[in-house]
């Protein structure tokens, strides 16, 4: 058991040592990565490595398990408990750290679309003549879709992870959506942990292991779809355990869901196993019709979605539809493989340092269970199913490509303490001890560099000079990512607008239009700002803009 953590230390230091090959081009290179992807890397990720091999270090000097185990007692004990606090915990942070922004073109379009829902409608109806400012053209038909004739607009992907956060929209909360999910994965964890092992004890370790991984706290305060994916996976999982006809009917539903929350891929992969499992097996193959049944939906909703998005934008469906099968079906070569090198030393230092390899041991040691196996293999799957993508992410906090299958690490990791109550530096200690030190260490400092992230791309436009009433014409075409910030409330509610700039002489000839009194006010690299407060013309923030 004392060799165990000597080698959980030494996985560490290899992940830190892979950061500086990949820096120094030894054997690793980064020539095809996406620019953000690689500065979160080097930047970010490898001083965080550096961290996790102290805690491993700090982790195998402690001796006292007792105090590890009280925590994880009481975690059970209180399980709805913690799942509401750590829901608590997420929504302050996503106002606090990820200042309630959709910061990537990916979280923004479901949020836009969200917005559509919470207005009673299915498509927003904007501007025709302001369509061209409104969106990065780059971006029409990948993020959004939006007819330059008519103005309607929508998101590209599918829409279910909009309809989940529209409600949260519609009472002004939209930074508790991801939250609350996450709360619910926290319990759906300690269930899973509980009916598989029958060790309470093993669930609570379940619990702190996904509390002490940055991972799960950078989905649950963001606005990307990919929590929602995890919590989804896990609820169907958790039907499937012991799957009446009911509850297989009720894991379709779940699963028609999935399917829909952004696009099918991530809720594909993670049920496969799980649906040829059924088949393969005499006693669970009756379950696949109401199985079937419940998936259903699924079919009828994602065929109205796409009906809806070629009507609005035919162009943009069909670029969007080539793009998509160009990234799926595609062989693995020397430049993915790099890329899913880098997302697995992400996924290692995005999480509680050693939980991939107490996940292994955990399996190793559960595997003659039917549903270790199949937790298995549906996050593998999940991982060798990206070996076809050819992106690398792009932006994302850890590997979010992984993140819907995240769910089942901890558990597994879970199965290698089920029954263990060793004393002195055996396995409970040393992952007892690197949970608590990552939890008040390496989650804080993530955390801290998210705020660093975010803060320092919103200090790329000029603050207001006065309060409401500007317009920002935002050079697209240069910056860092700073065309994430052409966003838009699809009624044009809000008090400002970020448009792309079309050039200074058509710029100046639409404020002269709407606000012959507006004075530029302000500049930055790439941004010019208007302030039309107490201007003469239309009003931006009452939603009936339209420009002359």
């Amino acid at each position: 058991m004392r060799r165990t953590g000597l080698l959980g230390l030494a996985l560490s230091a290899l992940c830190l040592a892979y950061f500086y090959m990949l820096a120094g081009g030894i054997v690793f290179n980064h020539r095809h990565f996406a620019p953000i992807f690689y500065d979160l890397l080097n930047f970010y990720d490898r001083p965080t490595a550096a961290l996790g091999v102290l805690v491993c270090l700090t982790a195998l000097l402690w001796e006292k398990p007792a105090p590890l185990l009280r925590l994880v007692d009481y975690l059970d004990r209180h399980v709805a408990a913690t799942a509401a606090m750590s829901a608590g915990l997420f929504a302050a942070c996503a106002v606090g750290v990820y200042k309630n922004y959709p910061l990537s073109m990916d979280e923004y379009a479901a949020v836009f679309q969200s917005k559509v829902f919470a207005s009673g409608h299915l498509a927003a109806q904007l501007p025709p003549p302001l369509v061209p400012w409104l969106i990065a053209p780059g971006f029409n038909g990948y993020f959004l879709a939006i007819s330059a004739q008519t103005g309607r607009g929508i998101e590209t992907y599918w829409p279910g992870f909009a309809l989940v956060l529209a409600p949260f929209q519609l009472l002004g909360i939209p930074w508790l959506c991801n939250a609350t999910l996450a709360g619910l994965a926290i319990f759906l964890i300690h269930r899973i942990t509980l009916d598989v092992t029958g060790d309470r004890r093993a669930a609570g370790w379940a619990m702190l292991f996904a509390l002490a991984s940055s991972a799960f706290w950078a989905n649950a305060i963001s606005y990307y779809s990919m929590q929602a994916h995890l919590t989804a996976n896990l609820l169907y999982a958790w039907l499937l355990l012991k799957p009446t006809a009911g509850r297989s009917f009720a894991a379709g539903l779940v699963g028609a869901s999935a399917l829909l929350l952004h696009n099918p891929v991530p809720h594909m992969l993670f049920a496969a196993p799980w649906l040829i499992a059924f088949a393969l097996d005499h006693g669970t193959r009756r379950r696949l019709i109401p199985l079937a049944l419940g998936y259903a939906p699924a079919a009828a909703v994602g065929l109205g979605w796409a009906w809806l998005r070629s009507d609005i934008a035919p162009a943009a469906q069909s670029a969007a539809m080539g793009a998509t099968l160009k990234s799926v079906f595609m062989l693995p070569d020397a430049d993915i493989l790099n890329m899913r090198v880098a997302a697995a030393a992400k996924m290692w230092v995005w999480a509680l340092p050693c939980l991939y390899y107490f996940a292994f041991l955990g399996y190793m040691r559960a595997r003659a269970d039917r549903h270790v196996r199949l937790l298995m293999l549906s996050a593998v799957c999940t991982y060798v199913g990206y070996l076809f993508v050819h992106f690398d992410q792009g932006h994302g906090w850890g590997y979010r490509y992984f993140h819907s299958a995240w769910g089942v690490v901890p558990i597994l990791a879970a199965c290698a303490l089920t029954g263990r109550s060793d004393a002195g530096r055996g396995l409970v200690t040393f992952a007892g001890a690197a949970a608590v030190l990552s939890l008040l260490t390496l989650v804080p400092f993530q955390l801290m560099q998210i705020d660093e992230f975010i803060t320092g791309h919103l200090a790329m436009v000029p603050a207001a000079k006065r309060p409401g009433g500007n317009v920002y014409f935002i050079d697209f075409r240069g910056g860092y990512y700073i065309a994430d910030m052409i966003q838009m409330d699809p009624l044009l509610r809000s008090e400002d607008l970020y448009l792309a700039t079309r050039g200074s002489a058509l710029d100046e000839e639409l404020i002269r239009r709407n606000w012959p009194s507006a004075v530029q006010c302000g500049s930055a690299p790439l941004v010019v700002q208007w302030c039309l407060r107490n201007a003469p013309g239309p009003a931006i923030g009452d939603g009936q803009f339209m420009p002359r």
